[in-house]
């Protein structure tokens, strides 16, 4: 019986237990410290719930301190509390093992018993072992259970509920931040009797833009601690300031903390200081935003606002040339230039700097003057021109100005030149630099042109003005002759005298400016004066049209036109004393198309001023000092030589006109006999008088045209036939009024006489170098055949060869046309390009009107014109009409 004494559960069942005694354990703990804790959440539910009300900042100090210790003392002795919560034993566990489970007569403790006595009596062993594998199984019904704190028991009357029952909706009705509520409770001293705290914040971007300020907080509205507050985001300029205004924040103010990108930390921006003797709770904070960064508003600790910006860059102006820079004979070059900016545009200027000096050969070295030597005094800036903007501020500019440089001394040297735009923000954009040949004034008078050469060397270097003194003396040595101007003697031995004895840049910059009005003195006589005043006066009215003032720009407009008349008076008695002889033709087309164009620019010109049309105005001022300067040009003697010429040519381009009217009429005269003799299968009337075999008609018809072209009519013609009178009125009574209409003499005599007509026209015409003689001759040539065909009474092929003529006569007509008209552009009025209709085809500028171009009247009522307009407008917003249609109309409303 000694192996039942021996026997064991195994230690399965030893396991189980100390687990479960181990679970027991935590649980019992827990047991017991969880009703120690709620002392603690009670402590901090308090403080916090004190705080989500505010109640922190109306605390005077003293009594801040002593509750805040209070709080804080209240939480340290139940913290201590909570720590000296005694570790259950194991006797401990397994008691409340046993309580939880139910299981009677204490298993687990019985089961750590032992034998102590009887152990060698098998009976007592088998009992024992008996009573050990009951014990066994009924430790495996026992349980720990979940923790039972009981904390009713300290608890009774549920004050923790209340607590938590007051907290929910403190903190859901809580507005603003509730950490910055939290962290209310440490701050001290911000109560004031003052106004309540208040945050503004805005940032205004820089005036320039025009763009409105952007708010970020207006003080009604304090910022929450939810996600939407706090990624604020928002794009402003560069250079945009950011504004942040506090009120009752105390001593410590508000600052921003900035976090710009690529920093690796922020920077402090503290709150501007307050001027002496202020004593109000304002605090104010700027920022200049150069870079996207993140900004914090702060006050001490406190977080009042959290924004993240992205800086929009300010765009450098654009600036370029749209079409070739080009000069006129004054020394003036029109600048054809497209700006544009995202801001705006202040103002726009041209540029240039000397090209550099190519090398020199080696082999031509010998040829070039010695290099100068010795102290030179300091350059001249190079010349700045103006660009004047429409309208200042405007984002887009595309337009054009005709300035006058030929005065410079840089005029007529190689430069690069370039464009250079400032925007409202004051940037700078610049174009490609160009390589160009500055437009120079073109001087006829040998003498001009010596001074303007002599300034030219005084401009270019000081050391120069040695060779100049001499030049100038050997000019003056004996002025008989070709100085006829005493007051130009005088202003040169004046300069020479100015340069031989003083070295300074003022006196060498006097010399240049008296250099060039003596040059213009001596090549436009008292003209010159007349166009200074002139282009005072048209600078005087284009700065009052600036200006806007209505006074003034009455004023400067009387004055243009006193100006203008005084400088025409001035130009005309140029042109008489230049040709005595008269014969400068009044009545030539372009110097009317001038004189028209500039009675109709001052009009609109008063127009425009009187209506602060600024854009029109300063338009038509460029528009008419470009006329000036062609006016001027085409009274010199080589475009008078010019005008000449293209006299001539008109002449002989109306000649070939009539000609190719005559030939056309011709023409039809000829179809109109065919279709009569087709009409009578075969005609009895020979058209060229030639006559038939049979019926002897032909002497009679020769006879009758033969006294049409010696003054008599068909009547005479008709008695000398005798018998055949009505044989021949039957055949030829339309086509006998058809001649005594168009012409004399038969078919054939009036295309030999139109043959003998061209041969003498091609003649002049190639002596004058003009016309196309290859098809004046094909011209001639089908003549020639339609006189032959005629001769054969072959009609059909005569028209044929007519029409042939016909067209030659017109292609070579048009050809010479387009040559005049690109001759004449030059002295054409309005910027001298040839005029196009709203169909985009030349208009008739010079030569002969040919049937093909659209007649437009010259005046037209201003109700009517208005009609029409009105008309234009509606029928440009049907968009059902035809595409070609409303194409047309939108060029009709652009023109006009």
């Amino acid at each position: 019986m000694v192996e039942p004494q021996n026997r064991d559960p195994g230690p399965d069942i030893s396991r189980s237990l100390a687990r479960k005694v181990r679970l027991s354990t935590v649980a019992l703990f827990f047991e017991r410290l969880w009703p120690r804790l709620w002392l603690l959440i009670g402590v901090a539910l308090v403080f916090v719930m004190l705080s989500f009300l505010g109640i922190w900042p109306y605390l005077d100090p003293h009594p801040h301190k002593i509750l805040l210790v209070a709080f804080a003392a209240a939480a340290v002795a139940a913290v201590v509390y909570a720590v000296r919560v005694p570790w259950p034993t194991r006797e401990d566990a397994i008691r409340r093992i046993e309580r939880r489970s139910g299981v009677p007569h204490r298993p687990a403790t019985s089961y750590e018993d032992t034998l102590t006595s009887g152990a060698q009596n098998a009976t007592t062993s088998a009992i024992w072992q008996a009573h050990r594998e009951r014990l066994a199984r009924a430790i495996s019904r026992l349980r720990v259970g979940h923790p039972a704190p009981r904390t009713d028991r300290f608890d009774p009357w549920a004050v923790r509920g209340l607590l938590l029952v007051m907290f929910v909706p403190i903190a859901v009705l809580a507005t603003g931040s509730l950490s910055d509520r939290l962290a209310a409770a440490f701050r001290f001293g911000t109560a004031e009797s003052g106004p309540p705290a208040r945050v503004d914040a805005w940032v205004t971007p820089p005036p320039y833009t025009a763009l409105p300020p952007v708010l970020l907080a207006d003080g009604s509205q304090q910022n929450a601690d939810d996600a939407k507050d706090r990624i604020k985001f928002f794009e402003v300029p560069d250079r945009s300031l950011l504004t942040l205004r506090g009120v009752g924040f105390g001593a410590d103010g508000v600052a921003l903390e900035v976090l710009t990108d690529g920093a690796t930390a922020p920077v402090i921006v503290p709150p501007e200081k307050s001027k002496k003797g202020d004593t109000s709770s304002v605090s104010e904070t700027r920022y200049e935003i150069r870079k996207s960064a993140r900004v914090r508003a702060l006050s001490g600790t406190r977080e009042l606002g959290l924004w993240t910006f992205d800086v929009i860059p300010d765009a450098l102006p654009k600036i370029a040339l749209t079409k070739e820079i080009t000069g006129t004979p004054r020394g003036s070059m029109r600048v054809f230039y497209k700006a544009e900016d995202d801001y705006g545009l202040q103002s726009a200027e041209v540029k240039v700097r000397k090209a550099p000096p190519k090398p020199v050969d080696a082999t031509k070295s010998w040829a070039q003057p010695p290099p100068l030597t010795g102290p030179r005094l300091p350059l001249e800036r190079p010349p700045v021109l103006s660009l004047k903007i429409p309208r200042p501020g405007a984002k887009t500019v595309d337009t054009s100005a005709l300035l006058d440089i030929g005065e410079h001394p840089w005029a007529g040297q190689r430069v690069q030149l370039w464009l250079e735009a400032t925007d409202v923000g004051g940037q700078v954009g610049r174009s490609e630099p160009i390589e160009i040949v500055l437009p120079s004034r073109r001087f006829k008078n040998p003498l001009a042109r010596a001074l303007v050469e002599q300034r030219r060397y005084l401009a270019e270097d000081s050391r120069n003005r040695p060779k100049v003194v001499r030049a100038l003396d050997a000019l003056t040595m004996e002025p008989q002759g070709f100085i006829t101007d005493d007051g130009v003697y005088l202003g040169l031995r004046a300069i020479y005298h100015r340069l031989d004895r003083q070295e300074t840049r003022s006196a060498m910059n006097e010399s240049i400016a008296e250099l060039w009005q003596i040059a213009l003195k001596v090549e436009d006589g008292a003209l010159s004066q007349a166009e200074r005043a002139l282009k005072d006066a048209q600078d005087r009215l284009s700065d009052a049209i600036e200006k806007g003032d209505d006074k003034e720009i009455q004023d400067a407009m009387a004055d243009l036109k006193k100006r203008l008349n005084d400088y025409l008076n001035e130009m005309q008695k140029n042109a008489e004393k230049e040709n005595p002889s008269g014969d400068q033709q009044q009545g030539d087309q372009n110097q009317e198309l001038g004189q028209q164009d500039l009675d109709q620019m001052m009009k609109d010109l008063e127009k425009s001023a009187r209506e602060g049309s600024r854009d029109d105005a300063e338009k038509m001022l460029s528009e008419l000092r470009e006329l000036m300067d062609r006016l001027q040009a085409s009274n010199s003697p080589e475009a008078r030589a010019q005008q000449q010429r293209a006299q001539q040519m008109m002449k002989k381009l109306n000649e070939l006109s009539d000609l190719t009217g005559k030939q056309q009429q011709l023409m039809d005269d000829t179809y109109g006999q065919q279709r009569r003799q087709e009409g009578q299968g075969g005609s009895q009337d020979d058209p060229n008088g030639q006559g038939s075999p049979k019926t002897g008609k032909g002497k009679q018809g020769q006879q009758g045209q033969g006294r049409q072209q010696g003054g008599q009519g068909d009547m005479d013609a008709d008695q000398e036939g005798g018998g055949q009178q009505g044989q021949g009125q039957q055949g030829s009574q339309g086509n006998s009024a058809g001649r005594q209409q168009h012409g004399k003499g038969s078919l054939q005599d009036r295309q030999a006489q139109l043959r003998n007509e061209l041969d003498k026209l091609k003649k002049d015409l190639e002596e004058m170098g003009a016309g196309d003689p290859d098809k004046l001759g094909n011209a001639q040539d089908a003549m020639g055949r339609a006189e032959d065909a005629l001769k054969q009474n072959d009609l059909a092929e005569a028209a044929d060869q007519q029409g042939q003529a016909l067209e030659q006569m017109r292609q070579s007509a048009q050809q010479m046309a387009e040559q005049m008209q690109k001759n004449a552009q030059q002295r054409l009025g309005r910027g001298g390009n040839s005029p196009r209709d709203p169909m985009g085809r030349p208009q008739r500028a010079q030569g002969p009107d040919l049937g093909t171009s659209v007649k437009v009247p010259d005046a037209i009522d201003a109700q009517r014109a208005r009609e029409i307009l009105e008309e234009l407008r509606k029928r440009s917003g049907e968009s059902l009409r035809p595409q070609d249609e409303l194409e047309y109309i939108d060029r009709l409303l652009k023109r006009f």
